[in-house]
């Protein structure tokens, strides 16, 4: 098979290449180039991006659905439509992410989850992410209230038996019932376990960490409230220096200026950029059925008809890299690796894939100064 090189404005971990090379065969990124002087081009076939940015593919560990199709269907062909739609936004690799839900509809879930890993899809699916139903009635936020509860070896066993190796991420409450002590339990198990939905005090959020939990599921939203004399979970995922925490830069969601609080707190390498978009993204305005719920997308903004609650987001990822490039004016590396290297690194993933780096896949985005995407490589293949 003849070797493919894509050129363009490189962004490695930690610097910019102009006018670079990478040099893919066989799927895997077999060098990275810094300028066309002392190799043979003439074998290989040249993408020419030059100008643009050349980036590794976006990883979003936390994304429900698109366009008119979600995890909770429990269909691989919903799926494959979820997968086309994240290769469009320059996202290689996902993490589906369910609700909370009957038992037997999660089991739906995982098992069509488990069966699509196994498809040619043109952005591939990396694990799961189970967001409840182990989470606070009190900030439950756009979970179904009827399929709330606490945790159960018994549950956690079944799932763990329909997810094999799959690499898992699990949202909770700790502070509920006895959730806290199934943590060690699940991180055994070597799933990733993030505090959200959650009303915990800073103190509790100290213990969950202290237990294993390693994430914070879109911090600031759906947490006890941020305050100067009890920070709340917050403030313990915030102090927590292991601790890597999930923002929806969509505007929407959390003003810039906590973007930035919790950028500069934490740093680019605990921070990962998610969407938790709903299957409303990349549809037209309207009302649409939610699980047995329903909510209106209006703009960029979905809510719950019933209530006005936020219900997730229609935001694509290059464009939540986009924003935070805007708010906080650092360096193009610091803010791709939060969508691409930083949750790489939480899941376990790093050594194959989240940087343009010799040996990982090739899985690749191609973005405009914008960062509009203009094509996408999944393991050397182009998929959009």
């Amino acid at each position: 098979m003849k070797k493919l090189a894509i050129k363009g404005n490189l962004i490695l971990e930690d610097r910019i290449v102009k006018n670079g090379l990478v040099i893919i065969s066989d799927g895997l990124i077999e060098e990275v180039l810094e300028k066309e002087e002392g190799i043979n081009l003439s074998e290989i076939e040249i993408h020419d991006f030059s100008g643009n940015w050349v980036s590794p593919g976006l990883i979003d560990v936390h994304l429900h659905g698109a366009l008119g199709c979600e995890t909770m269907d429990g269909e691989v062909e919903s799926l494959r439509k979820m997968a086309e739609h994240q290769a469009k936004c320059g996202v290689t690799a996902f993490f589906p992410t369910t609700l909370t839900a009957s038992r037997e509809k999660i089991i739906k879930a995982i098992e069509a989850v488990v069966r699509a890993r196994e498809e040619d899809l043109p952005s591939e699916i990396a694990g799961i992410h189970l967001e409840g139903p182990f989470v606070s009635l009190k900030r439950k936020g756009a979970q179904d209230p009827k399929y709330v509860r606490e945790i159960t070896a018994e549950e956690i066993e079944e799932y763990k038996a329909k997810l094999g190796s799959l690499p898992t991420i699990i949202s909770l409450a700790s502070e509920v019932g006895e959730n806290l002590k199934f943590i060690p339990r699940m991180v055994d198990m070597g799933w990733v376990v993030s505090l959200g939905h959650s009303d915990a005090t800073y103190e509790e959020g100290l213990k969950a960490f202290a237990a294993g939990a390693t994430h914070a599921t879109h911090l600031f939203n759906a947490w006890r409230e941020f305050h100067h004399r009890e920070p709340g979970g917050i403030g313990a995922a915030l102090d927590a220096d292991k601790v890597c925490v999930e923002l929806i830069a969509d505007g929407v969601h959390v003003h810039p200026s906590f973007i930035r609080l919790a950028i500069y707190r934490k740093g680019p390498h605990r921070v990962c950029l998610i969407t938790d978009s709903l299957k409303e993204s990349g549809l037209p305005d309207g009302v649409y059925d939610w699980g047995e719920l329903q909510v209106v997308l209006k703009g960029n903004e979905i809510r719950l008809k019933d209530s006005g609650v936020l219900a997730g987001s229609v935001l694509h990822l290059n464009y939540g890299v986009r924003n935070v490039l805007n708010w906080t004016g650092l360096p193009v590396p610091d803010v791709v690796r939060q969508a691409s290297l930083t949750p790489a690194e939480n899941v376990g993933l790093a050594k194959e894939m989240g940087s343009i780096k010799k040996g990982k896949k090739a899985n690749i985005a191609i973005f405009d100064e914008s960062f509009a995407c203009l094509a996408t490589y999944l393991r050397g293949k182009k998929v959009f």
